[in-house]
Parts: C-alpha cells; structure tokens; sequence
C-alpha cells in the first residue's frame, strides 16, 4: 500500500513553543531575568562614571568651593572675593538661602579700588538677564534651586553651576533637572554695560532622569557633593 506524504500540514506545531516555555526551568528564568538586571545597571553605572569624568575634564583642577553662613572669602579667577550667604527666615518650610558675591576692583568714580558685585548673566535676555544674587531654594522634602561655585588654586578657571528642578505637581516629585554653568569672565576692553568680572552663561546639560532634590542630581550626575 502506498503512503501519500502530506505537504504543508502543519498540524501539531503550533503549541510547540508554548509547550516548550512552560516547561522551562523556573531557574533558567531566574538566571535571564538577573542577567538582564546586572546589564541594566552596569549601563547606568557607566552612563554616570562618563558623565562625571565629562565634567571633571571639562572644569579641569576647578574644585567646588566650600560655603557657609555669613562673609566667605575665596579667590575667583585669580582675584580675591568675598561671598556673603545668608538665611531668609520664613516661619515654614520654604526658608530659603541668598548669596551675593563682591569683589575689589577699579572704578571711574574714585581714584582707589572700590567694592564691586559678580552678577550672573543668563542665557536668555527676556528672563531678567542681569541676577545680583544667587538662590538655594525649595521645600521640607527636597531643594528645587540650588548652585555651586567651582574654582582653581593653579589658574584663573572658575565656574558658576545652576540647578534647576521642574515644578509641575508638588515639591515632593521627581521632576526633570537642569543644569546651567556659567563661566567667570573680565571685562577687560571695558565693554560699555558689563561690570568688571561677572559669570556668564555657557551652555545647559538636562539631568538623564528625573530627581525630587537638585543637590542629588549634581552629586550622581556631575559628581558635585552638597555644600
């Protein structure tokens, strides 16, 4: 008797790869889903290591200065200053901190050397461009506003970082965080409209994920610890 071989019939197969994954070892699944675990976090790690060494390398020997309440005197761009800090009370949750920043210098209306202001000069013209101060802000969980100041000891590099967190539900979220740095500058050919020394904006770098406190982004993002 002849037997007539059946062609496409395909009959059978169809809950083989089902059949196949339910009896799979629940510790294969195991090993898989921990495999994927430790290569998602070795790329994270390696995302903020390239990160942080970007920004070593981008600000050079320039450490972030060390700032307390009251008169700090430091030097900034080769040039001595003084940094005044201080608290503005509240009475809740929103205290928030104010620094200003001085520096001697010359001037046309004296013959000596006269007190000057540091101000900041952001990127965009329209959102109040000239700030006299700067501002450490936020609420009882987390800090929305906050800034460091870089210097060096061998050279004249100093940097200005801003740390900004969105607002859009309450203080207590994770929001996306951006960072604004600001290099410090001399205004050497007297340009009319600019002060002596004064930081200006250089470029901005967004957070790679969203954080409730802006100082634990710049300590995980940029390697910058809280003052």
């Amino acid at each position: 008797m002849q037997v007539k071989e059946k062609r496409g019939d395909t009959s059978g197969l169809s809950s083989q790869p089902t059949f196949i994954l339910a009896q799979t070892p629940r510790w294969i699944w195991w090993i898989a889903m921990q495999t994927r675990i430790v290569h998602f976090r070795v790329f994270t790690v390696l995302t903020l290591m390239a990160a942080s060494s970007a920004c070593a390398g981008q600000f050079g020997d320039a450490r972030p200065v060390s700032l307390a309440n009251g008169f700090n005197h430091v030097v900034l761009g080769g040039h001595d200053a003084t940094i005044v800090v201080a608290d503005r009370e509240n009475y809740n949750a929103h205290d928030f901190t104010v620094a200003t920043i001085y520096m001697q210098g010359p001037s046309d209306l004296s013959n000596g050397q006269v007190l000057n202001l540091v101000p900041v000069f952001y990127a965009d013209a329209k959102d109040q461009y000239e700030r006299l101060h700067l501002v450490k802000s936020g609420g009882a969980d987390c800090v929305l506003h906050d800034f460091r100041i870089l210097a060096s000891a061998r050279s004249d590099a100093a940097w200005l970082i801003r740390a900004e967190r969105d607002m859009q539900r309450s203080f207590a979220d994770a929001e996306p965080v951006h960072f604004y740095f600001y290099r410090l500058k001399e205004n050497k050919e007297e340009q009319v409209g600019r002060p002596p020394v004064y930081f200006e904006f250089d470029h901005r770098v967004d957070a790679t994920k969203p954080y409730c406190d802006v100082d634990e982004a710049m300590s995980k993002e940029l390697g910058i610890s809280s003052q």
